[in-house]
């Protein structure tokens, strides 16, 4: 297959480089490289689209100064390059995230392996840690939860590698649904929810609408802010009384906004987190209505 790749000056690089890289991935973009003051991003010829580029978010934000540059590459199995460099992610004694050539290791409650084909949710980033710290933490904060998540019903929104659906299922949910906008996506978290021997995960291809007339305990969004502020409503409204809601995929700057946007949807302000620039919000909607 042949690529092109799109060459990127940012300034200033954090948190932009990270946010770039996240709307280019719903461009098809399917590889990165950091490069001194910028990113080089890699995306098939066939999905290489000017006016598309021109139209991110990023590159119309005041707040930072973006250039870019096109040349054509030779063909290359970009895919086999990126897994042969993805290393194992561990959070505490509790998760670790593998891919399936690494060797398993003792002492973790939950292994994971993941076959990540350029598909988000490998836990190398900083969203997708905060979301798997806060299910973790989930059980201390009592209410609905003080049995954990065994018996709930879960979904996983913009699911990525399916990752976190994965991790819900080993800790006790009853039910994950794994939605993602992106076929790639899917294809590629059905493979990692089947190798994990996973049976209680469905995984679909979808948007936020998805979730009119269903009703969850734990909603899983680690997507980009615009995308979760526009789904604001339909997450609240899929949540059940005493149902949690982990927004993540934002900056700490963003917080405010997004604890406004679920705070005007009736839903509480529990916990977040913070990594770097990254943030996570934790939302509760009220036992009584």
């Amino acid at each position: 297959m042949s690529y092109t790749r799109v060459s990127f000056l940012i300034a200033p690089l954090d948190p932009w480089r990270d946010i770039l890289m996240i709307e280019l991935g719903e461009l098809g973009y399917d590889s990165f490289e950091e490069t001194t003051g910028g990113l080089d991003a890699y995306v098939p010829d066939d999905r290489f689209s000017v006016p598309a580029l021109s139209g991110l978010l990023t590159l119309r934000d005041p707040h930072v100064s973006i250039s870019w540059g096109v040349s054509k590459l030779e063909d290359r199995n970009w895919n086999a390059e990126w897994e042969s460099s993805f290393q194992p992610v561990e959070v505490g004694q509790e998760v670790r995230i593998r891919a399936e050539h690494h060797p398993s290791a003792a002492g973790f409650t939950h292994e994971i392996i993941i076959t990540p084909r350029m598909a988000f949710g490998t836990g190398h980033h900083a969203t997708t840690r905060m979301v798997v710290r806060a299910m973790l933490g989930l059980q201390a904060t009592g209410g609905a939860f003080a049995d954990g998540l065994n018996g709930k019903a879960v979904c996983d929104l913009g699911c990525g590698t399916a990752v976190l659906a994965i991790l819900a299922e080993r800790m006790g949910a009853r039910t994950i649904r794994a939605i993602d906008i992106d076929e790639q996506a899917v294809i590629n978290a059905r493979e990692n929810v089947e190798r994990n021997g996973c049976d209680r995960t469905t995984v679909e291809k979808g948007v936020a609408t998805a979730l009119e007339g269903r009703s969850y305990d734990l909603i899983l969004a680690n997507i980009e802010r615009n995308t979760l502020l526009d789904a604001m409503g339909l997450m609240a409204a899929a949540m059940r009384p005493g149902a949690a809601l982990f927004l993540s995929g934002f900056i700490v700057a963003d917080r405010p906004l997004l604890a406004a946007a679920a705070q005007a949807h009736g839903l509480e302000l529990a916990e977040h987190l913070e990594e770097g620039e990254w943030s996570l919000l934790g939302c509760r909607k009220r036992l009584v209505e």
